[in-house]
């Protein structure tokens, strides 16, 4: 593709050239108009000569791949971005359970929460994982605020107790 571009802005470099010589050595007259009409229709056939060799089936074929890699880019485009949205609301969601265990006196080593895809395109939480002491207040807490209820809640001591 590019070797025919090459080729296609070399010939027209060359027929501006010859037509640049060629008007410099003819004398003024009517030959000189005649001569300019020529040169202009030179011109644009060295302008148009792409589109007389011009593969149409190829540049078909080559628009469709193209077109094709262009949503495929699109859709991954997409799946990264609604990734990236689900990981913010799963650690934004953690740190908001985190402070209000902190303001309750508790202490979680770990939270996680799992989110779910809707059929309306939101991410939503479906369970949580707490280490740490069961607290009840908490418990109804996360039940009530984030909209996970005591059965989706699981809470490990690994302390020991």
């Amino acid at each position: 593709m590019l070797e025919q571009i090459r080729s296609w802005v070399l010939g027209i470099t060359a027929a501006a050239v010859f037509c640049a010589a060629a008007m410099e050595l003819c004398p003024r007259g009517p030959v000189k108009a005649v001569l300019r009409s020529l040169c202009a229709l030179v011109l644009t056939v060295a302008l148009l000569s792409p589109l007389l060799h011009f593969d149409y089936p190829s540049y078909s074929l080559h628009l469709a791949q193209y077109r094709s890699q262009a949503e495929a880019a699109v859709r991954r485009g997409q799946n990264a971005a609604a990734e990236m949205n689900r990981r913010v609301i799963e650690q934004r969601l953690c740190a908001y359970i985190l402070d209000k265990a902190q303001q309750l006196g508790l202490s979680l080593r770990e939270v996680r929460v799992t989110l779910k895809w809707s059929p309306e395109g939101l991410w939503y939480p479906v369970a949580v994982d707490l280490e740490g002491a069961y607290s009840a207040a908490l418990s109804e807490y996360i039940a009530a605020e984030i909209g996970v209820g005591a059965a989706a809640q699981n809470w490990r001591n690994n302390e020991g107790t």
